[in-house]
């Protein structure tokens, strides 16, 4: 069986220079009984990273192949690259930061060949993240799952099928959130826990800004909840508006009460205007994605490979 199946493992890069070598190494005494490819996708590092690279390529000359970007594009599009670069009949995805437990990769392989599954997450027995994050990841799994239940199961460490690979890279927007993908082609989800070890980097390649926009982009990729939340708010402001409409023209026409002062028109002008300008807001989001579409911007550009 082993013989006859070839690894393909995707790693996006960034800033890896003082881990790549350590890890590359890992990977080949792991998979050394199986036919395998290292798929080492450099997204524009500011540090050695790409050198590094290119000196490795000369020690894994048929094992291993090295994709640099030419602008940093996210860790998403970097991986994406590297799956429409594989050749396996598995792929496996994993971080640069030697987090991942890929120690037990053999047994994982075994796994999914035995159960000839599509997807098998490999998910942290513990989350170890800062509380910001686990409220927002908490957050968009709510969020997400209102029209696919599958949605906000994913991990950067899985295991694919070649079969469903290949419709993932099929996907023609520059728009991509794999694991939302995923989802569109495939209810056979798995996932297995297991112990991760403590990151290398001290920094996570993730800082505020970019958490807010995977999140926001994939809301954006996988549900129109953002859309049905406008339209609800919408609805519900003007209810109660016209509610205090009918109030108010009740207390003037049958106590004789009208109120004095502008300072309630004045603050339901703006309420309704301030409403109105993050309602065009979220619709714009949806047009500017569409525009991006049309004019076929490029998820990613590579400049170089090895």
């Amino acid at each position: 069986m082993k013989e006859n199946v070839k690894i393909s493992v995707v790693v996006p890069l960034y800033n890896s220079a003082e881990y790549i070598e350590e890890l590359v190494m890992q990977l080949s005494k792991v998979l050394s009984n199986y036919k395998y490819e290292i798929i080492l996708v450099d997204d524009n590092s500011r540090d050695e990273t790409w050198a590094k690279v290119k000196s490795l390529k000369t020690s894994y000359t048929e094992q291993l192949k090295g994709i640099k970007l030419s602008r940093n594009y996210g860790q998403q599009k970097a991986t994406f690259c590297g799956l429409l670069k594989a050749s396996g009949d598995i792929i496996i995805t994993i971080d640069d930061d030697l987090s991942h437990p890929i120690e037990h990769l053999p047994i994982l392989i075994e796994k999914f060949i035995c159960e000839k599954l599509d997807v098998l997450y490999v998910i942290p027995e513990k989350y170890h993240y800062p509380f910001y994050r686990k409220v927002l990841s908490k957050l968009y799994k709510v969020l997400s799952r209102f029209e696919n239940p599958d949605a906000g199961k994913g991990s950067s460490f899985r295991c694919l099928s070649s079969s469903l690979v290949k419709q993932i890279t099929q996907h023609s927007s520059h728009l991509i959130v794999i694991d939302e993908l995923i989802t569109w082609y495939t209810q056979d989800i798995q996932t297995v826990s297991l112990p991760y070890h403590s990151p290398k980097k001290s920094k996570s390649r993730y800082s505020y800004k970019r958490l807010f926009t995977l999140s926001k982009n994939t809301l954006m990729i996988s549900t129109t909840m953002p859309l049905v939340l406008v339209k609800l708010l919408g609805f519900t402001v003007a209810s109660l508006s016209f509610m205090g409409g009918v109030f108010y023209l009740i207390r003037k026409l049958v106590f004789h009460y009208a109120e004095k002062g502008y300072t309630s028109i004045i603050v339901s002008i703006l309420f309704g205007v301030g409403l109105i300008l993050f309602s065009l807001g979220v619709i714009g989001e949806y047009i500017a994605y569409i525009l991006m579409d049309i004019h076929k911007k490029p998820p990613y550009h590579i400049k170089e490979e090895v």
